[in-house]
């Protein structure tokens, strides 16, 4: 059997740094509200930690790949992300879980949620980091 055939964009280092810049700036909004607990924090905490992990999965890609993931489905993204790291194919995976209650939904995460974000976010951005520099 042929492995699965993903929709891809190529690119490489610049692109990657690109990507980076953009998941760096996601995480510094996520960690002006990493300790605020007032109405909408976590929420729009977790939020930053998906689009900086979703940014910083594409930068990881285009460093170790040449290409990344194309397409609407971020579960396929996982899964080329899995090409460089079944570690943090985990860790996107589990940002993008979050995308929908943090991003659309109309209830309160919890604190825990936001700390395992954080943690999977910087994970995303420091290992893209380490990657393109």
């Amino acid at each position: 059997m042929s492995p699965k055939k993903h929709r891809t964009s190529s690119g490489g280092p610049a692109e990657g740094r690109r990507r980076l810049s953009i998941a760096e700036q996601y995480l510094a909004l996520a960690t002006m509200l990493a300790d605020d607990s007032s109405d909408g924090a976590i929420n729009a905490c977790i939020g930053n930690c998906v689009l900086a992990g979703i940014a910083a999965a594409d930068a990881l890609c285009y460093a170790r790949l040449g290409e990344r993931y194309a397409g609407p489905d971020h579960d396929q993204a996982a899964e080329v992300l899995d090409r460089v790291s079944q570690e943090y194919g985990s860790a996107l995976r589990s940002l993008t879980r979050l995308k929908t209650k943090s991003q659309y939904g109309d209830e309160w995460l919890t604190d825990s949620s936001r700390k395992t974000a954080l943690r999977n976010a910087r994970t995303l951005v420091d290992e893209a980091n380490a990657s393109l520099h």
